[in-house]
């Protein structure tokens, strides 16, 4: 379950105060010191105090809700993100209705928000003033802004951002200005399977039409927090002083541009792949290398010779055996490497101060990966630990055979993996870094 989204009149208002320039009137209703105009003789100038009331009861009556869906007895409404990047899944079905049949149908509508889910995401802003913050909030809050701007066109006044003629409350303009779709369900009866109903919406979509969209909340209402441990600011941004590796690169990017959290792990986890036949070889010879330089070693002894034959039979059956280099101890080895502890765990404590004791003191069940103290005093505990999870959490990922335990179900798990994506994203950052050429 995701985590349950906090809703009040107080979250409501300050997130209308944090996009719309209002004035507190009488019986603490808020005026707009700019309407927005629906057309010549209509505009929106105020929002009640009695309206955000309304809605807030409305969205805490909710008998089930995540972050990303309210239901009801009767209804729900689920955020949708779409998966192709130009948005055609919205386009596709925006407003568009479909009536089940039967003795009790079910509605399925997607579209713009409701007024209730649109006070939802004005919560999210009142709660993280880092997302208007970011250049592509600033933009999002600028369109909002444009709604109640006025040019002169012939003489009349015409907002630049007309809402639809529908419109009558200001969470419309919110819900039409963010450009966010949801699904809303509706049945003649209670039922307690919305979500199903949601997810076989998508799939009966995605099989007849080609496109495709998941249950979630948008990355746009998401706060980046790795943006906080990095100089964002322009004028902060310096030149590169090395250069990359092209291919660890091009991961890198990946990573960081997925919105979906299966496909950003694995492209951190690649950049530690890289290295995996490079490391796992020089292991090998530097195993051999140990052997035939120890004093006791002598090359006049057959059963010296033997040894060294069986470290380079074991390791030539462990590879075919598994189809490859072990990539457990593989990954061990590209940490010992590349990755420097100290930086690993302050760079996740500035990035959530209790990602450390969390991997330190929590399993990732829907990989059955154990525990791992960063700060351990002994390094090579802590490495093997790492490595261990790091890999189990990527065999999860990879590997879904039916009745197979643990492993990771896509959407369901992704708030877990969310969780393990730091870990993840900082050892591969390292690892760039630390093979990089100085100018």
């Amino acid at each position: 379950m995701s985590e349950i989204p906090e809703v009040s009149e107080e979250l409501i208002t300050a997130g209308l105060r944090k996009v719309f320039r209002m004035e507190e009137g009488e019986e603490g209703n808020f005026i707009l010191r700019d309407p927005i105009r629906i057309d010549e003789n209509r505009a929106i100038n105020r929002v009640t105090k009695a309206e955000i009331s309304e809605i807030c009861d409305r969205l805490n009556s909710a008998k089930l809700k995540s972050e990303s869906y309210f239901q009801w007895g009767t209804e729900a409404e689920f955020s949708l993100v779409s998966l192709d990047p130009i948005g055609a899944f919205e386009r596709y079905f925006e407003d568009k209705e479909f009536i089940g049949q039967g003795d009790n149908p079910v509605t399925f509508k997607v579209g713009k928000p409701s007024r209730e889910f649109s006070a939802y995401l004005l919560c999210i802003f009142a709660k993280n003033p880092i997302l208007l913050r970011a250049p592509r909030h600033r933009m999002l809050l600028n369109r909002i802004r444009s709604l109640g701007v006025e040019h002169a066109n012939h003489g009349i006044g015409i907002a630049r951002g007309r809402l639809s003629p529908d419109a009558q409350s200001l969470f419309d303009a919110v819900g039409e200005s963010l450009r966010f779709t949801t699904l809303r369900i509706t049945s003649s009866k209670a039922r307690p399977d919305f979500e199903k109903l949601a997810n076989s919406f998508l799939f009966h979509a995605a099989y007849n039409t080609d496109m495709a969209a998941r249950i979630g909340l948008d990355p746009l209402f998401r706060a980046q927090a790795i943006q906080r441990v990095r100089r964002t600011q322009f004028d902060a941004l310096e030149a590169p002083r090395k250069t990359y590796e092209t291919d660890l690169v091009h991961h890198y990017l990946m990573g960081v541009a997925a919105e979906i959290p299966l496909l950003e792990y694995l492209a951190y986890y690649h950049i530690a792949e890289h290295y995996f036949v490079e490391v796992f070889n020089e292991d090998l010879v530097k195993q051999v290398r140990s052997s035939i330089t120890d004093p006791s070693f002598s090359t006049r002894r057959d059963k010296d010779i033997q040894s060294i034959i069986r470290i380079v039979n074991k390791v030539q059956r462990q590879v075919k055996d598994e189809g490859g280099v072990n990539e457990q101890r593989s990954l061990k080895l590209v940490l010992d490497r590349f990755v420097k502890l100290d930086r690993l765990a302050n760079d996740l404590d500035a990035y959530d101060a209790s990602l450390v004791d969390y991997y330190a003191q929590s399993d990732a069940p829907f990989a059955g990966a154990s525990k791992a103290a960063i700060r351990e005093v002994d390094e090579e505990v802590a490495r093997n630990a790492i490595a261990k999870r790091i890999y189990k959490v990527r065999n999860a990922l990879v590997h879904a055979k039916e009745g197979e335990l643990p492993k990771y179900a896509p959407f369901a798990h992704d708030d877990e993996l969310a969780r393990e994506i730091p870990l993840m994203r900082f050892v591969a950052e390292q690892i760039v870094i630390a093979q990089g050429k100085a100018l």
